[in-house]
């Protein structure tokens, strides 16, 4: 009997577990035609975040042709401001997500790069219409905080660590 109550109990937590990794899996969203990809990871002040997968023909594109694909068949709108000596990303909309200006502090798009180089992310010293990317790179963009981008593969990684968890604990019961 209490064997059979340990079970159900290591069946349950088993249950549990793999409900709440996959509610943290996101799927990138795939748009575009291509044999290259770039991904492009957003998220906003209210901790929405979305992730694509961007396909493309040419050997490179820029930060904001990536943008442009993504927006051609999503309903993703970047507000571009041009300066004259580049242009700024000033708003990111999708749905009822809205972030758009300089709100004090942190508040405004902070802008990041990953080239597939394994150095992760760095903050660039040059705007989005100057960013080049090649098959493998990813761009994200934080609204409301500077901190790092946390992508699919981190949550992968906190997959892998909560399995390995989950497999000492029913290895001592």
């Amino acid at each position: 009997m209490a064997s059979e109550k340990v079970t159900r109990r290591r069946v349950y937590e088993f249950a549990v577990f793999v409900l709440s990794v996959s509610v943290c899996f996101a799927v990138p969203i795939e748009v575009g035609d291509g044999n290259s990809s770039a991904q492009l990871y957003i998220e906003w002040k209210d901790g929405f975040i979305l992730e694509y997968s961007v396909s493309f023909e040419s050997a490179s594109i820029t930060g904001l042709e990536l943008f442009d694909i993504v927006e051609a068949e999503t309903t993703l709108e970047t507000v571009r401001e041009d300066f004259g000596f580049g242009i700024f990303v000033d708003g990111i909309s999708y749905e009822d997500h809205n972030n758009i200006g300089f709100g004090g502090g942190d508040d405004w798009w902070h802008y990041w790069i990953n080239n597939d180089d394994g150095q992760g992310w760095k903050s660039p010293a040059y705007g989005v219409a100057d960013r080049i990317l090649y098959d493998g790179d990813s761009d994200g963009w934080i609204y409301g905080h500077g901190g790092e981008p946390i992508p699919e593969p981190a949550t992968i990684a906190l997959f892998a660590i909560g399995a390995l968890v989950f497999r000492k604990r029913c290895r001592r019961t």
